[in-house]
């Protein structure tokens, strides 16, 4: 039979780190919904899969690598069939390099992050026992919404608003499907008290971003309320939200949409339909476990030698009344980035062109190429497909239509962070997300390899036994 074992840990650090998801990237004051580690491990007698779901913004692939093989080590299992999921939260201390972080901070909190872990691993290896599964999913309307308005020209402003002049459309539409596994012990009743399980929903953990506090935004409301009405472990999964967010474009009053009282008013409505969705749900059939992966090589766009040439021109010579809507055009060849067009706007992105121009000089002619994660983990008759980008809402259906699993989750910020994977279309469109720099490298094709690639494994396990 299927055992399964949970695993929770707090990794909440001392106050005063810096805060890694919005500039000035201030220092935390305080804590609003504390930051865990969760572990969830299966066995099915010959195999075993892991978990690691972590209320972090993101960690490298290097380092994702060391803590999968910390992780397998003490799990008695393949590094490969080990997951390491960011819930993506921007109040969170940085765990990568750049962007304002200090070095000796970002790998003292990193090793403290992989020492906690490793407690949760040992918890979920010790509770190891039977269980049966039940699966479920059911629409959350109103909590996600398309970020990308489109206006005249046909191009793209990120978070603008629909009242906004010359506003069209929104590019696409939010994935409000909230999914959720419930493991618990044989024979109960069809919802009892749970042993833990996963819960996966497609928004952009940016309600508590723009405040000075460590916190577990809605995704940590949503799994600790879930823990709390059915006991366990319950791990959240970031489905596909590249180009979605909790702040509704049609509002005229942006600030309802943030802190902790929404976090917390989002958290627990989504707890809400997660709990209707167990209701509706179905027994999952199966009880073995399996892993699949590949690594795909994927080329970076180029830095073009015009736009180093306007980037220097616009940190060193630019004039205190410059056209910054004019110079992004120049720049980016697309009308806008964010719909809000703030004094020295164009900045933080011409700082990073010419970073991304240094890093890319170095290699010469030569192509360089990104090594690119797709994972599968299978738990019975559900898959969970991770991937290390923080890919569009349009490749997760798709992934999740054409998928042999009757449930698919798709968790992004897995395993690493690549940055974001539009749609082409998108690229076309302009705005913030294909905005070429550090958090947005990868060759326009990226979406559709990955999404290939996942449908590949997913084929490969579904037929495996």
């Amino acid at each position: 039979m299927l055992r399964m074992g949970f695993g929770r840990v707090d990794m909440t650090p001392a106050l005063g780190l810096r805060m890694a998801g919005t500039p000035p990237w201030p220092p935390a004051a305080a804590v609003q919904g504390p930051l865990q580690g969760r572990v969830i491990l299966a066995d099915d007698g010959e195999r075993r899969v892991a978990i690691a779901c972590l209320d972090l913004m993101a960690i490298p692939a290097a380092e994702a690598a060391t803590l999968r093989s910390r992780l397998a080590a003490i799990g008695s299992l393949d590094p490969a069939a080990v997951m390491v999921a960011c819930s993506h939260t921007h109040a969170a201390p940085f765990t990568f390099l750049g962007m304002g972080a200090e070095e000796p901070t970002v790998f003292g909190y990193l090793d403290e992050v992989c020492d906690r872990l490793d407690e949760a691993m040992t918890a979920a290896v010790a509770d190891l026992r039977p269980v049966e599964l039940t699966a479920g999913r059911m629409q959350a309307p109103g909590w996600a919404f398309n970020r990308r308005p489109i206006y005249a020209n046909d191009q793209v402003a990120t978070h603008g608003f629909t009242w906004e002049p010359g506003f069209v459309r929104l590019e696409d539409e939010a994935d409000e499907e909230l999914q959720v596994l419930l493991a618990r012990e044989p024979g109960g009743a069809r919802v009892p008290s749970g042993r833990g399980g996963l819960v996966g929903f497609a928004c952009h953990p940016t309600v508590m971003e723009a405040h000075p506090v460590y916190s577990s935004d809605f995704a940590g409301v949503l799994s600790a309320e879930f823990e709390a009405r059915h006991g366990g472990v319950f791990g959240f999964l970031l489905g596909a939200s590249g180009d979605t967010a909790n702040l509704d474009p049609a509002s005229r009053d942006p600030d309802r949409w943030f802190g902790w009282e929404h976090a917390q008013r989002m958290g627990r409505a989504l707890a809400d339909r997660a709990d209707e969705a167990l209701a509706a749900g179905h027994a999952v059939a199966g009880d073995r476990v399996g892993f699949a992966s590949t690594v795909l090589r994927i080329p970076q766009r180029r830095v073009t030698p015009e736009q180093v040439e306007a980037a220097r021109w616009y940190l060193e010579e630019a004039p205190a009344d410059l056209d910054e809507r004019a110079f992004t055009r120049r720049l980016t060849g697309h009308d806008h980035v964010f719909g809000e067009v703030p004094p020295r706007a164009n900045e933080r992105h011409a700082r990073e062109l010419l970073g991304m121009w240094e890093w890319q000089r170095r290699a010469g002619t030569r192509e360089l190429i990104e090594e690119v994660e797709v994972q599968v983990v299978r738990i019975g008759a559900v898959a969970v497909v991770a991937v290390s980008v923080e890919l569009f809402t349009a490749f997760g259906r798709r992934i999740k239509a054409e998928s042999p699993f009757a449930d698919t989750f798709l968790v992004t910020l897995a395993n690493g962070w690549l940055g974001y994977v539009p749609t082409k279309e998108a690229f076309a469109r302009g705005g913030y997300e294909p905005l070429l720099a550090y958090q947005s490298r990868l060759a326009p094709t990226a979406g559709d390899q990955m999404t290939d690639a996942a449908l590949e494994l997913l084929a490969r396990l579904a037929e495996s036994r």
